[in-house]
């Protein structure tokens, strides 16, 4: 398995991986506008990261694993970046939990922020979400504020927890 940088040739196998795990994703955070499950969907989601990209603001990567086909099991990314501090984010395809994938995606986004110069990094994860939360933790991030109700998902109120790494 490698990491690559999200290009305009990720479009198919990103939509395939986004709809094949529609459902999963969508147990512990909110759903993507219907749109974005399209061909024009991800292919503007692509072309937009790659500007904020050229902007010095965000960064995509998808987790590519040859065994599979070159098949997409995992996304990461770094977002928000403001001065030298940003947020990270990865998904990781409902097959592939529990492989450590997403201690993978924690401790590469952690080193591609360092070579860029960020020296702190957010994560924020509903309390739904034990399985991220204990990533983060693992991986050295700790958990700083939380906000109480701040999402309401599937008609249930969550917590939000925010988290820091300082590099």
């Amino acid at each position: 398995m490698y990491f690559e940088s999200v290009a305009e040739k990720h479009v198919l196998s990103l939509l395939d991986f986004e709809r094949s795990n529609k459902a999963y994703f969508e147990m512990s955070i909110a759903p993507r506008d219907a749109g974005f499950y399209s061909l024009d969907g991800v292919g503007y989601h692509v072309s937009e990261l790659l500007y904020l990209q050229q902007q010095k603001r965000a960064w995509g990567y998808v987790l590519v694993d040859e065994q599979q086909n070159n098949q997409i099991v995992a996304r990461a990314n770094i977002k928000n970046r403001e001065g030298h501090k940003a947020e990270i984010g990865y998904r990781v395809a409902q097959e592939e939990c529990g492989k450590g994938i997403a201690s993978r995606c924690v401790s590469f986004l952690i080193n591609e922020a360092k070579s860029m110069g960020i020296t702190m990094l957010t994560a924020e994860v509903m309390d739904n979400n034990p399985a991220s939360e204990k990533v983060l933790i693992k991986s050295g991030f700790n958990p700083t504020l939380c906000f109480r109700q701040k999402y309401q998902h599937q008609g249930t109120l969550y917590n939000s927890i925010y988290f820091e790494l300082a590099l």
